[in-house]
Parts: C-alpha cells; sequence; structure tokens
C-alpha cells in the first residue's frame, strides 16, 4: 500500500466486542498521519492493542511525541522502525490492530508502560513491546537477555513465556549476528521447556529501530479462559518445520475459539522443503514461490487471500515493489499490507511475507 492519506480497515464483529486492523499512509505529513490515527480510534471508542511506525528517524520522533499523551487512554508504546529510504512515496505508514467492547488495559513492568492487555469471551491476551538492553554486550547475550526480560514480565502478570504464541523479532544488522539470535533463542527455549509446548510463530527480519538497540520485539501471549478456543501450530503444506534446520519458530499458529478462526503465518520466504533457499537471484521467482508457500497456509486452514486481515511485506530491494505489484494484480490478489525495505535472514533471500487472517465462524 502506498497511496497517499490511505487508510484501510479490516475488522472482525462479535456479540459486544469488535476488533480492528488498520493502516493508515501519509504522503507528505506525518502529524495529519498521526491525528488520523488518533480520530480513528476516538470515533470508535477503541484502543490500540499494536501500534507500528515505518518512517526514518525524525518523523518516528515526532509521530512519538504526539503519541505519547493517548497511550494510557487509546493505545500501547508504538513499535518504531525505521525506513531511511521509504517504499512509495509515503513519509510514514502506521499498523493498528485496535479492539473495542473488551476488557483492556495498558500493562506496566518496573513502572514503564510495556503493551497492552486485551480479553474476549474465550481468552485473555498480551501485547509486549520490548527492546533488547546493553549494546556493549554480544549479541548473543543481548538476545538470551531480552527473551529473559519477556518471560520476566509475562511472569509478573501471572504467566511465563510458555503462553507466548507469536514473536516478531526485528533485528539491526540481521545478517552478521543471525546465527546468534538462532543459538540464543534456542537456548532459551531448551531452557524453558518451550520445545515441550507450543513454539511461536514468528518473523525474523533485519531492520533498524528508533532507539537503536539490537533488538526491538512485540510478543503476543495468550491465557485461555475458556475450554472454547484452541491453540495449535500449523504446518506449511509446501515447506518442512523451520525446526528441522534449527530455527525455532513454527510456520504459524491457528486460534480456534468460539466464533471465530484466527491465524498467524509467520514470516515466510523463499525456502524449500529442506531449508534451503532456492531462485537465488531471482526476485520473481521467490516472490512467486512465497506467495504460492502462504496460500497453502491458508487453503490448508480453510482460507484464502480474502481473509488476511493485516500484513508486512518486505523487500531486499525497493526496485522489487514492482514485481510484487505485478504478481498480485496478475492473479487477481488483495490483502491489506505494509511494504518494508529490510534485509531478510540471509543474505539470498529477497521477499519475505508475513500476514494475520480472521474467519467468523458464526
Amino acid at each position: 500500500m502506498d497511496t497517499d492519506n490511505a487508510l484501510s480497515e479490516h475488522s472482525l464483529d462479535r456479540t459486544g466486542r469488535r476488533e480492528y486492523w488498520t493502516t493508515i499512509t501519509n504522503g507528505c505529513n506525518v502529524a495529519e498521519a498521526v491525528k488520523k490515527s488518533i480520530e480513528y480510534l476516538k470515533s470508535r471508542s477503541a484502543q490500540a492493542v499494536s501500534m507500528r511506525l515505518f518512517a526514518d528517524e525524525k518523523d518516528l520522533n515526532e509521530a512519538s511525541v504526539l503519541l505519547n499523551p493517548t497511550i494510557d487512554e487509546m493505545g500501547s508504546p508504538p513499535l518504531r522502525i525505521t525506513q531511511n529510504n521509504p517504499i512509495g512515496s509515503n513519509r510514514i505508514a502506521i499498523q493498528i490492530h485496535a479492539v473495542s467492547g473488551m476488557n483492556s488495559t495498558p500493562l506496566y513492568f518496573e513502572d514503564v508502560c510495556v503493551g497492552r492487555r486485551f480479553e474476549d469471551a474465550d481468552a485473555k491476551y498480551y501485547m509486549l513491546n520490548v527492546l533488547s538492553g546493553d549494546t556493549e554486550q554480544s549479541k548473543y547475550i543481548q538476545t538470551k537477555e531480552v527473551f529473559e526480560k519477556i518471560h520476566q514480565m509475562l511472569s509478573s502478570f501471572g504467566l511465563s513465556f510458555s503462553n507466548t504464541i507469536r514473536t516478531w523479532l526485528y533485528a539491526s544488522d540481521i545478517l552478521s549476528w543471525y546465527d546468534d539470535l538462532n543459538r540464543a533463542r534456542n537456548d532459551f527455549f531448551t531452557d524453558h521447556g518451550i520445545y515441550d509446548r507450543i513454539v511461536p510463530a514468528s518473523t525474523g527480519i533485519g531492520v533498524d529501530n528508533a532507539d537503536h538497540r539490537s533488538l526491538a520485539i512485540q510478543c503476543l501471549a495468550s491465557e485461555p479462559i475458556s475450554s472454547q478456543i484452541k491453540i495449535m501450530p500449523t504446518h506449511s503444506p509446501l515447506q518442512s518445520s523451520a525446526m528441522d534446520y534449527k530455527s525455532s519458530f513454527s510456520r504459524g499458529i491457528s486460534i480456534l475459539s468460539s466464533d471465530y478462526h484466527r491465524l498467524s503465518v509467520s514470516g515466510t520466504a523463499s525456502i524449500d522443503k529442506n531449508g534451503n533457499t532456492v531462485n537465488i537471484g531471482d526476485t520473481a521467482a521467490q516472490i512467486d514461490l512465497t506467495m504460492r508457500v502462504v496460500e497453502a497456509i491458508l487453503k490448508d486452514a480453510e482460507m484464502d487471500w480474502s481473509d488476511a486481515v493485516s500484513s508486512l511485506v518486505y523487500f531486499k530491494h525497493n526496485s522489487d515493489i514492482e514485481l510484487f505489484d505485478r504478481y498480485c494484480s496478475d492473479r487477481g490478489i488483495s490483502f491489506p499490507h505494509v511494504r518494508v525495505r529490510a534485509d531478510v535472514c540471509r543474505d539470498d533471500l529477497l521477499f519475505e511475507v508475513e500476514l494475520d487472517a480472521v474467519k467468523s465462524l458464526s
């Protein structure tokens, strides 16, 4: 999406409750985009459980100053992803997941707002924004410590990391230390028995953040409160498990509740059943395989592209956006997304997609 002043909304209606997935883009005026976001939430009496900002650092700082007074009432701390060379004509993109008619409150850890809790009839959900710490430490230690910090946060809310169903790992200069990130995550999962439970879906992508930390993480945890809900990992019909090549994430997580089916698809790229990068140097072919892999995951969950409510699409090279647009246009594929310039976790991967889809069962 790169239409100036655009607002895209998808929603899920349930008895007395509503969820919104919204993308706001603006070509020239950051203040206007932020104002539109605030007005959007106010008009729906909604609270943002997740807000992601994509812009250059100056614009991210301006947006944060404008958003800070609204955090307790309408939102949570925004994830601030640096885009020094934004794709298309937009100066800023804002991606929002919001709720109304639900019990929704900000979450504090050590007197700092770190996220938001929201609750429906079947489960409580906790969305956290967490930054890694001392940049003088090794990347392995920074990663291990930030996972431990997430565990401490969740423990303070009466949960543990084993309640986590989805993570987003935004790593600065990821190509220089992805092996260390994976090793630290693997060790943490072993220490906390995560492999014996649900291994979260995840995205690991190379982008900078406005706080200049090695890792900016979002973490979604769930606490079932009804026997009606089932949370389980999904498989990818065209790929094998990522854990087969020592990358500790599920291809997706499926949440089946009393009145909806939610699917969160992990970051997906041009990787075959043996865990190898395929179509090296051919962006169009990587786009084709990646999209077919995601489509197969959707189909396996009895969904299609029309059920998608939110997505991030990552490009190693801005110039490849035209190939993606042509691919979607030729096949009649349309889904809400933000385009991000990023390094995928391998230098020979040129394209990646993550996606959330929701289907009402009522």
